[in-house]
């Protein structure tokens, strides 16, 4: 049995047709399914990346935290106490560089306040927080000067913070300081 040509060569054409129109599916297809698993390798590693996130930033929380719990534990504390009878205590000191200290005054609410400090070194001050505040002043003696006067608002431990501003701290300089602390009845 002979074919003619004239019908062989429709023949190859629709065969060439389906083959290619095959072809086309199974790239489609196989284009799908890599589009399928770039989608989930995205998603899977954004979520690590989430994760990743999510615990660096616990690492700064902690790290910050260790941070101001070395700030506040290189910090030179002194309780003030008043000798029996008086109501006023002077304190001649000296810091050097970073060096900080905190004096603790017990005052109580409506108790009038005189702080005030005196040094030949233009960068030390003190800073004055309520009970219970770390680091938030309500008076900072390098904007207000050395000299304080008010009413406490609240009972408790006052902190006299004195300290040298950054510049001269990073310069190592040295500051004398008289600190007179005067608590009215």
């Amino acid at each position: 049995m002979k074919m003619s040509i004239k019908y062989f060569t429709p023949l190859v054409a629709l065969l060439l047709a389906v083959s290619l129109n095959s072809c086309k599916q199974e790239t489609k297809d196989k284009l799908k399914d890599a589009e399928e698993a770039v989608v989930e390798e995205t998603k899977q590693a954004a979520e690590k990346v989430g994760e990743a996130a999510e615990s660096a930033g616990d690492a700064v929380k902690e790290a910050a935290g260790d941070v101001a719990d070395a700030v506040e534990d290189g910090i030179e504390k002194v309780r003030v106490k008043f000798e029996a009878g008086t109501s006023s205590k002077t304190v001649e000191s000296s810091i050097t560089g970073r060096e900080t200290v905190d004096y603790l005054l017990n005052v109580k609410k409506g108790q009038p306040m005189n702080i005030s400090m005196a040094t030949q070194n233009t960068s030390a001050y003190f800073n004055i927080m309520e009970p219970g505040e770390q680091n938030e002043a309500i008076y900072n003696g390098s904007i207000n000067g050395n000299q304080f006067e008010g009413t406490a608002a609240k009972s408790g431990d006052y902190t006299i913070r004195v300290y040298m501003m950054r510049s001269a701290a990073r310069r190592g300089e040295k500051a004398d300081y008289r600190l007179e602390m005067i608590v009215g009845n």
